[in-house]
């Protein structure tokens, strides 16, 4: 005959779901012959219903196994063939095993005791013929000595967990599981469903039918609303004190201990390695949780309500995964793989750093069969197995790899610019606070992308193309790499100016059209910076600030400024020419008195200090001087000129008189 061997496979706490492996080996049949002769492909067949009693006061699981044998093997000619007994595969940790038919004891035991698995062996009361059934009862216990758990098994006050196996052969119809809980226990299932009814008395009844024992499986946790014990601690995260409401189950002291433990070093630890602060309100509370609760999920951060659920057989690693949740909640970034990649990153991080033992996720080539880009992965709850599985797996392994390139060190100016919402792309050569706001057109996974590359000095736009975006993202990528070249080549350029910042603008908000176009602009305009710097040059002039602040500002002004300085340094030039040239004897008549080059100096200092229309002004009056000069010097020499003739009038009639005294003195009064 053949029967069924069901294993359950190191069912660690793995965040996303409980992993459950099934192996199938052929069940152990005593086969008598009334003369040798080859087994027939028939052979017995069983047909089983099982019922699990859960006894949390006991620590236990009853499990009654109600069986019927029925013969499909025919006689031969070389004599009939009977079967005197069976074997069959249980949990482990099965115990007290009785056997009985028809109210009679009938011989059984374990014969065997692996990892995954124990194997009965039934001795039936009398041989089971051709066409013959066979019916009997074998019932056994599995038990949970501390109440805490082992392994698989959990069976205690508050809660209880088990792997719920059908029995019987393979493919054969008829089977059934039942199992029965206390009143007050809520049950959760991963796995097969059953059918859920309250009795009577209170009991919670679980029911389903196994018409292909084998392919039947389900765990089972069940746990009591309301049975906790809270304890209250607090813990110096980084010289704030976070008060922590550690509420555990009843009979788990060893759980709220082992949570204390975690969080009052792991809390401070992830603050240290995050850098940016602690950023919880109000108390932290750690609740000791089942799948009631949690679903297919180990634990779980609720950020609203600061309340964290840990499965009650998670390590440590879970407990901080979630405490990381506090950072990476979803405010901070609201990518869920973004927030899981983290969340897992610095939960393992801080464990191995404290010495507390975990698991992490594994990227293996089974999971990479289900590969999908990660900014297509959906909400907690949506998703199948396999999506999740691939997803926590990579966001985990996609998180080291940013982190071998920026280092631990070099996230933590992403993670407090991220906080503190400053925008990616910043003045280069800024000395005040950074610049905060926030678009409404750019992602999350494309502001996390541009704080990376603008706070580490490394790229990582490959990952991106590799792991995060879809196909109809991927475009974007291509537009992005071109604007940020060009963005590069133009920072360069500018030197000691910063880009305007209508152009880091449309950087940030990933409007990559605009961005070039300015870019384009931009490089323009310094160009003329270089024309109107060689032009100044020539007149050992600087050029004023002016441009910088206007270039800095808006381009168009930038132009217009640049225009005004070309048109005043040819104003300057023209007045040097004028400087220049050797002066005439009327100029230098003219500028007797006056020191050499007034205007000319004005309209330097003028243009230096960027009063552009003062510097125009003085240096038309300083190229048109010479001309001035020249009408000064004519009226200084007509002035002289007539001065002298005026005074030879006088000598001259001052001899006449000397020469004629009487006619002088004879003139009429």
């Amino acid at each position: 005959m053949s029967g069924i061997l069901r294993r359950m496979l190191s069912r660690r706490p793995a965040r996303a779901r409980w992993r459950v492996l099934l192996a199938a080996v052929p069940l152990l049949a005593a086969l008598t012959l009334a003369a040798p002769a080859p087994a027939a492909a028939a052979g017995l067949v069983i047909v089983a219903q099982t019922t699990y009693q859960v006894i949390p006061e006991q620590n236990r699981v009853h499990v009654t196994v109600d069986a019927v044998a029925t013969s499909f093997e025919p006689d031969t000619d070389q004599g009939r063939i009977f079967y005197s007994g069976a074997s069959f595969a249980v949990q482990p940790g099965a115990a007290n095993v009785l056997a009985s038919s028809g109210g009679a004891a009938i011989g059984a035991s374990i014969t065997r005791r692996e990892e995954g698995f124990a194997v009965i062996e039934v001795t039936f009361g009398s041989g089971v013929f051709y066409q013959q059934s066979y019916a009997y009862t074998v019932s056994f216990d599995l038990v949970d000595p501390t109440g805490h758990g082992s392994g698989d098994l959990r069976i205690g006050r508050s809660l209880a967990a088990l792997p719920v196996w059908a029995f019987g052969s393979d493919d054969a119809p008829g089977s059934s599981v039942t199992v029965d809980l206390p009143p007050g226990f809520q049950p959760s299932l991963l796995g097969d469903e059953m059918a859920i009814a309250r009795l009577p008395d209170g009991t919670t009844r679980l029911t389903a039918s196994a018409s292909d024992p084998f392919a039947f499986f389900t765990y089972l946790t069940a746990d009591r609303p309301g049975a906790y014990e809270e304890e209250r601690i607090e813990i110096d995260v980084n010289g704030r004190l976070v008060p922590v409401v550690v509420r555990g189950w009843d009979d788990d002291q060893p759980w709220r201990e082992r949570i204390k433990e975690v969080l009052g070093s792991g809390l401070p630890e992830l603050q240290r390695l995050i850098g940016a602060p602690y950023s919880g309100r109000g108390p932290l509370t750690v609740e000791e949780a089942a799948s009631s609760r949690l679903g297919a999920y180990a634990g779980v951060y609720n950020s609203i309500t600061g309340v964290i659920r840990v499965r009650y057989d998670a390590d440590a690693w879970v407990a901080l995964h979630e405490a990381a949740h506090i950072w990476f909640n979803g405010s901070l970034f609201a990518d869920r793989w973004i927030g899981e990649a983290f969340a897992e990153f610095y939960g393992v991080r801080a464990g191995k750093a404290i010495g507390a033992d975990g698991r992490t996720f594994q990227l293996t080539d089974q999971l990479l069969r289900s590969r999908f880009p990660l900014n297509d992965w959906g909400a907690v709850g949506v998703e199948s197995l396999e999506i999740e599985d691939y997803a926590y797996a990579a966001t985990y392994s996609l998180a080291q790899r940013i982190a071998q390139r920026s280092g631990v060190d070099g996230l933590r100016p992403v993670w407090e610019a991220a906080v503190d919402h400053e925008l990616a792309y910043q003045p280069v050569h800024g000395d005040g606070p950074p610049e905060t706001r926030l678009s409404s057109t750019v992602e999350d996974w494309q502001r996390f992308l541009d704080l990376l590359e603008e706070r580490t000095d490394e790229e990582y736009a490959d990952l991106w193309r590799r792991w995060v975006v879809n196909a109809e993202q991927r475009p974007l990528l291509d537009d992005r790499a071109d604007a940020r070249e060009l963005y590069q080549q133009t920072v360069e350029k500018a030197g000691s100016w910063d880009l305007p910042d209508d152009i880091r603008a449309a950087m940030n908000a990933w409007r990559f059209d605009d961005a070039t176009d300015a870019l384009a602009h931009a490089g323009e305009v310094l160009e003329l910076r270089e024309v109107v710097a060689e032009q100044a040059a020539e007149l050992d002039l600087e050029p004023p600030a002016t441009f910088q602040l206007a270039f800095e500002d808006d381009l168009e002004r930038a132009e217009r400024e640049a225009a005004a300085e070309q048109a005043t340094l040819a104003a300057i030039e023209r007045a040097v020419v004028a400087a220049r040239r050797e002066p005439t004897l009327l100029e230098t008549i003219g500028t007797l008195g006056v020191p050499p080059d007034a205007s000319l100096q004005e309209a330097r200092d003028a243009f230096e200090a960027g009063d552009l229309t003062a510097a125009e002004q003085a240096a038309a009056q300083s190229t048109d001087a010479p001309g001035q000069s020249a009408d000064a010097g004519r009226l200084r020499v007509a002035v002289v000129g007539g001065g002298i003739l005026a005074l030879d009038a006088t000598w001259m009639g001052l001899l006449l008189a000397a020469r004629n005294p009487r006619r002088r003195a004879a003139a009429p009064l």
